[in-house]
């Protein structure tokens, strides 16, 4: 990507405009037109200063309609770091809470009784709930272990799911395997996190194990992109 001087120039115009907050998040910036009239630039690399703001995520752009400041996520993630999503909510200054949908004890399947190493016909907890922040949804929550070792009436509170269970347990969560996708409009989910069909989700699929690695819960937690931005920490090797 070659950027010429013209086109820095609109770009760090809009920059500006956003940092003196004259654009605030979500607004729309001024047409083409405007920015051509006052910077008395061509219309090729104003498209080309707007094009690239988009791709390095500063504007966003749907399709027919024009570009506007794209809002930030409050909230941050560490994937390198297993914390709780109260916590994160919490950081940001907010209540977190707990809306509970269902509280299941169910057979376990043959995915699940590979994932979680159990035997055929064991019984699993269900847990499905969203995470709120201030009553708003921010993540949807379903999540799976065994009631040998936490039954479903074990848990009915606003308490971490990790530190509900280690109440019951006598050792200590430690560590996931994690994996990342990108999620588009799923009808349920979207509809319980109120996203609209533009807003996509990013689910967390987690087995987390105690400390001599025996697999103990196994999660699925859908984040919407639109609230919640991951941070990971890689070094070199």
């Amino acid at each position: 990507m070659s950027t010429s001087a013209a086109t820095n120039l609109v770009k760090n115009w809009i920059l500006e405009q956003i940092e003196s907050g004259e654009l605030s998040e979500g607004e729309c910036i001024p047409s083409e037109f405007d920015i051509k009239k006052l910077l008395n630039i061509n219309h090729d690399e104003i498209e080309k200063a707007i094009h690239e703001l988009v791709t390095e995520q500063v504007l966003s752009q749907k399709s027919g309609e024009g570009a506007i400041v794209k809002p930030k996520q409050p909230y941050y993630y560490p994937l390198d770091e297993l914390v709780s999503i109260t916590k994160m909510i919490e950081k940001n200054g907010q209540v977190a809470g707990t809306e509970f949908i269902s509280l299941d004890e169910e057979v376990v399947t043959n995915q699940e009784m590979t994932i979680l190493n159990l035997d055929e016909n064991a019984l699993i907890s269900v847990i499905e709930r969203v995470r709120t922040a201030d009553g708003e949804p921010v993540v949807y929550c379903l999540d799976k272990i065994s009631t040998d070792l936490f039954p479903c009436s074990d848990y009915n509170s606003d308490l971490s799911l990790l530190s509900a269970i280690e109440n019951n347990v006598e050792f200590k969560i430690t560590h996931a395997d994690t994996s990342i996708e990108s999620i588009s409009y799923e009808p349920y989910i979207s509809e319980i996190l109120n996203s609209d069909p533009d807003d996509a989700m990013m689910l967390l699929t987690q087995t987390h194990y105690n400390n001599e690695g025996v697999p103990i819960l196994y999660s699925l937690n859908y984040f919407k992109s639109s609230l919640v931005k991951f941070r990971i920490k890689r070094n070199r090797i």
